[in-house]
């Protein structure tokens, strides 16, 4: 894991991130304080890049990859910092030097088993946190209830609007995946569900999730975050885009912008956080962000079960009436009532926790808005160390400083500069 912070405002944006690394082999986790996670991503030009996530691509640390793209791109200022975010990944298409074709029918496999753990990772949850219901059904029904949920979130967003198929892909993309990597896809569902006895529906829509993982826009897989921030020739305020990628599948790179962040005449300030940076959420918005799920999960919850109280106070009341009234709540007043709750918590930390802060980064200079990055990395760093929990963040601090007149300056590094 790793904490990294974007903090920006008129003047500059300041990038930070933390040097650890986390290494697994087989059963063993390792910790590793020395990597280097931010970089000019041109000499000479106002644009950083940081990385989190999956430190490597096919083997290949996301240094070396960064080292080449400043060796073989034309030297010039790009109009965007979306611009240079997009050379930057459409550099990774059809790399052979880097990605020969006779590896990417594994590195396809790394991707589906990545979203089936999803799978049985959403299915242990459904189980333990279903009570006695769910306690109580056997293995495949929790399964084919997670791949279910799964096969569906890959089809349609939360607002049930369907979910596209990303831009990156050429049309044709998925039936090329799924008659092309068909053997592949069999041999993990019958390695991965064999045991569980799944039904045929549900061996289906196994099937149909591994083509939506390489082409829909949702990444259950494990992912790299690449940041890119600072400022395009055409732009007077700061940026800071992210995109997200994944594997590589028949020469093309899995990617999508994940969040875009700009300065403006309106927006003053802004902070961005990556990766393992809870105590930074905590100490922004006023609330642990596992703290705040839990409380609204709860909420929720317990909104649900006194519905379901309240009806049966009435035994004697027609059933279809009863349950007339049970949908008309579930659907209607309970999710108005929870949206409520959430604006009026959502206020209070706006106007207490975070408009407090981002007033003063309006006016903060280049070297404050670089101690203040490097802070917010360090207290992340200081939760890790001091609850004794394994130090995936940690280690040197590297700050870097963006502006337009003058481009990207080191505030800090690792080996000292």
């Amino acid at each position: 894991m790793t904490s990294e912070i974007a903090v920006m405002n008129q003047r500059a944006v300041a990038l930070a991130a933390d040097s650890a690394v986390t290494l697994i082999d087989g059963g063993t986790v390792v910790v590793r304080n020395d990597q280097r996670k931010l970089y000019n991503l041109m000499g000479g030009l106002p644009v950083g890049v940081m990385f989190f996530g999956v430190a490597d691509m096919m083997g290949h640390p996301w240094e070396h990859l960064i080292e080449h793209y400043q060796k073989t791109q034309k030297a010039g200022a790009k109009p965007h910092v979306r611009d240079y975010a997009a050379s930057f990944v459409g550099m990774l298409d059809n790399l052979e030097e880097f990605f020969p074709k006779n590896r990417q029918r594994d590195e396809f496999k790394r991707l589906l088993a990545s979203v089936f753990r999803y799978v049985f990772h959403l299915a242990q949850y459904l189980r333990e946190s279903g009570g006695e219901a769910r306690a109580r059904i056997s293995d495949a029904a929790i399964l084919e209830e997670a791949i279910e949920r799964v096969w569906r979130d890959y089809q349609y967003r939360e607002d049930g609007s369907p979910r596209g198929d990303l831009s990156c892909f050429p049309p044709g993309f998925a039936e090329k995946v799924r008659t092309g990597y068909a053997g592949e896809i069999d041999e993990l569902i019958a390695y991965a569900f064999q045991p569980f006895g799944l039904s045929k529906p549900a061996i289906q829509h196994l099937k149909e999730i591994s083509v939506f993982a390489v082409v829909k826009d949702l990444f259950l897989e494990d992912v790299t975050g690449l940041v890119f921030a600072g400022f395009g020739a055409d732009e007077r305020y700061p940026v800071v885009t992210t995109t997200f990628v994944s594997a590589i599948v028949d020469g093309i790179v899995k990617r999508a912008e994940a969040s875009f962040d700009q300065i403006d005449g309106d927006t003053r300030s802004k902070i961005r956080v990556f990766a393992d940076s809870e105590v930074t959420n905590a100490f922004i918005r006023g609330i642990d962000f596992n703290l705040e799920r839990r409380v609204y999960g709860a909420l929720d919850m317990l909104l649900h079960a006194l519905l379901d109280q309240v009806v049966g106070a009435f035994p004697d009341s027609d059933p279809v009436v009863k349950e007339n009234i049970r949908r008309e709540f579930q659907s209607d007043y309970i999710p108005q009532y929870f949206e409520v709750f959430r604006a009026i918590v959502g206020d209070y930390q706006q106007h207490a926790y975070i408009n407090p802060v981002l007033r003063v980064l309006e006016i903060a200079s280049r070297n404050e808005l670089a101690e203040t990055a490097r802070e917010l990395v360090s207290l992340n760093a200081f939760k890790k160390r001091i609850m004794a929990q394994k130090q995936t963040v940690g280690g040197a601090i590297d700050v870097a400083v963006i502006s337009r007149e003058g481009g990207f300056q080191w505030h800090s590094r690792q080996n000292g500069g």
